[in-house]
């Protein structure tokens, strides 16, 4: 059974549903992956695929029926947020861990889904965190876990690097929100302005002014997004949580906005690179478009670990002036 043949559209033509396919028929899933996205139920469904797939639950009816086979599977063991605080507690950690180590009940392998995984807790003290840690330092024989999570930087580094992890892309979704509509206009405008840029003294005073208008109006709509969303989620947060819980909390939430944002940057400089890129439009300017590109995707890149954001937008608008007035 394959796991293309479990899954609903898009998720079977996704590049991490093909490099998973590509595991399971050479035999080599690893012990612990990561799911990680956007959108929750993508998630979920590539976590209960593959667990249906891995422990051969196989049925003719819908992907929902096959699902509630798998969850009532004897091999399956789930570990869920629990009570008012939506923590994972450690006491069901350590109940999940004895139950992964004893042998399959009735088929070859056991699966193990850690579902929101960043409710672990987010440091080093958090004992479900460093349960789970172990584990995977030492995992079970015959045993997949797999941990689902929408914000994967609120789970410790540890854990995450002891993973093979996949980010599993939801249909574009912009954010709704004004002022960051406007700054995706206004960006949309600067690469169009480029094509027109010259080399002289008052196009590029003019252009440099765009730039940082550009770079602190994001910094400005990302630090007004992160305290909207925190207000909204420290009212949901264990209340045994320490000050350096929350604080690491605050900042995988922050990460993971920013990588939105980022995210609709890339979406918007292919929108409007396309109509050149495709020869739609004229002008011999593909290969500074394509150029810009790839300095984005490099810039991504680096705050991925930990560049400041006005540092790397800085860099990639003023890589953008250097490949368009050379």
């Amino acid at each position: 059974m394959k796991l293309k043949s479990v899954l609903n559209d898009p998720l079977r033509s996704s590049n991490p549903v093909e490099v998973l396919e590509r595991s399971l028929e050479k035999g080599r899933l690893p012990h612990a992956i990561l799911l990680h996205g956007s959108h929750y139920a993508f998630l979920e469904e590539v976590a209960l695929g593959l667990a249906s797939v891995l422990l051969a639950v196989a049925t003719k009816s819908s992907t929902e029926n096959r699902f509630k086979k798998v969850e009532k599977h004897p091999d399956f063991f789930p570990l869920r947020p629990s009570k008012r605080a939506r923590a994972i507690p450690a006491d069901d950690t350590r109940e999940l861990i004895r139950r992964i180590q004893q042998s399959p009940h009735q088929s070859e392998r056991k699966v193990a889904v850690i579902y929101e995984a960043d409710r672990l807790g987010a440091t080093s003290q958090s004992t479900s965190a460093n349960i789970i840690l172990k584990t995977l330092e030492e995992p079970p024989l015959d045993t997949t876990i797999i941990l689902i999570s929408t914000r994967p930087y609120a789970l410790l580094d540890t854990i995450r690097s002891r993973c093979f992890n996949f980010r599993i892309q939801a249909a574009f979704e912009p954010t709704d929100n004004d002022s960051w509509q406007k700054w995706l206009r206004d960006y949309s405008n600067f690469l169009e302005n480029l094509i027109q840029l010259t080399s002289d003294k008052e196009s590029i005073a003019a252009s440099f002014m765009a730039v940082y208008g550009l770079i602190v109006r994001f910094n400005s709509i990302l630090t007004e997004m992160v305290a909207d969303h925190w207000k909204a989620e420290r009212e949901n947060l264990p209340e045994e949580m320490t000050d350096e819980e929350k604080n690491a909390t605050k900042e995988g939430a922050a990460k993971g906005i920013r990588a939105g944002l980022l995210k609709e940057i890339e979406h918007q400089t292919r929108t409007t690179s396309a109509p050149y890129l495709k020869g739609v439009k004229t002008g011999d300017v593909t290969l500074k478009f394509a150029d810009s590109i790839a300095e984005f995707e490099k810039i991504s890149g680096l705050l991925n670990v930990n560049l400041r954001e006005d540092t790397a937008l800085e860099d990639y608008f003023l890589s953008c002036l250097r490949i368009w007035t050379r």
